[in-house]
């Protein structure tokens, strides 16, 4: 049976043809703890955990020391959220399109500490400056949290000006770049935004069980997890110096290879991997939105998409959609993604979509595959 891959937003796939070879080829080669010893193996992958730093630092905009590993996305925003210093905390913006990883570590912080946890007016995608004016006009944001595109319909939200006014404020920005890091520009300064969240699996191509945040701003974030570091071990409080201050224990070698080889394959080739994606994106919303038997949910600027797009079967359920793709070879997914916020501003709940999302090893094979497919279905 033939398959046709469209659930990238949850893990591209697959990777760069020289990815598995190459990761397996230096992870057997000195793949140990390179922030524990000096010896040439642990030289050698201190060495190449460094290279991944610079990648992500021409990806990000900062200096390599600003890159902090972690084990996902999600635990990075853990790491951020909850290094926050409450005390000094009154009123949180989100927007209506956050990601659980954001969402619900935000969630418990507001019912730990008691702030006022407020929504951004948007109307469907559409953000209401004025009303946030307003709004922050009468009560200040003290943090601003935006993903910068819905990982259910690909939008791209217009995290420079939302958190232009925030800084007005002096608020704390936080942006999860997880749907664009690699395929949108996310220079942090450019976006000002203090705090980048990242994805090692997604738009940047590399593993899963990798991913981090990015340091753009002298706020004094307190650290969450507690241990080993490799230097400072005479102390009892967790060292001053970044990124040792937010990296605790082993690395995680392999993946950190993984990354390495994505990221200089990435860095080679940015603008060919971003036309195709966007091309592979209108190919597919031509296709999904010739049925309807479906209800297709895209924002009206097309191009400003971050290659996902949700529909909503008039005839089934999602999750029966979602099954009969599968049995015929075409991966998707149904349900509400993590992210029940963006299902509710776009009255998807409780349902959900069905949601395909496209990267650049998406074919033209893939779009005629999926078509025919639906075509017998209808």
């Amino acid at each position: 049976m033939s398959l046709a891959y469209f659930d990238n937003a949850a893990t591209s796939y697959p990777k760069p043809v020289d990815f598995y070879s190459e990761t397996m080829k230096m992870f057997q080669e000195f793949g140990v703890n390179g922030s524990r010893g000096h010896h040439h193996l642990a030289d050698n992958m201190l060495q190449h955990a460094n290279g991944l730093r610079k990648n992500l630092a021409t990806i990000f905009g900062v200096t390599p020391e600003k890159i902090i590993f972690s084990a996902s996305a999600t635990l990075a925003a853990n790491q951020i959220i909850q290094g926050l210093d409450f005390s000094t905390i009154k009123n949180v913006y989100i927007s209506p399109f956050e990601h659980n990883a954001t969402y619900r570590t935000i969630w418990a912080m507001q019912q730990k500490y008691g702030f006022a946890l407020n929504i951004l007016p948007f109307e469907r995608f559409s953000w209401d400056e004025n009303k946030t004016n307003f709004l922050f006009a009468n009560a200040k944001p003290d943090v601003v949290i935006c993903t910068h595109a819905s990982n259910v319909f690909g939008n791209v939200l217009p995290v420079k000006k939302i958190f232009a006014e925030a800084k007005k404020y002096n608020a704390v920005t936080i942006l999860d770049s997880a749907q664009t890091a690699g395929t949108i520009s996310v220079i942090a300064t450019d976006l000002n935004a203090d705090f980048v969240i990242w994805a090692g699996h997604k738009g940047l191509y590399g593993p899963s069980g990798i991913g981090g945040f990015v340091i753009n701003t002298s706020y004094c974030l307190q650290p969450v997890i507690f241990g080993g570091t490799g230097i400072f071990s005479e102390e009892d409080e967790m060292p001053e110096a970044i990124p040792e201050r937010f990296e605790v224990g082993s690395m995680n070698s392999l993946n950190i290879l993984g990354l390495l080889v994505a990221t200089n394959w990435l860095l080679k080739n940015g603008d060919v991997i971003t036309k195709k994606k966007t091309e592979m994106t209108q190919a597919l919303f031509e296709v999904l939105s010739g049925y309807s038997d479906f209800c297709t949910i895209i924002s009206d600027e097309l191009p400003n998409n971050a290659g996902v797009i949700s529909i909503v079967p008039l005839t089934m359920s999602p999750a029966e959609l979602d099954t009969y793709l599968a049995q015929n070879g075409i991966c998707v997914r149904s349900g509400l993604h993590c992210a029940p916020l963006a299902h509710k501003q776009m009255k998807t709940a409780p349902e959900g979509t069905v949601r395909f999302s496209v990267g650049y090893f998406t074919s033209v094979k893939d779009i005629i595959l999926l078509n025919n497919i639906l075509e017998e279905l209808v």
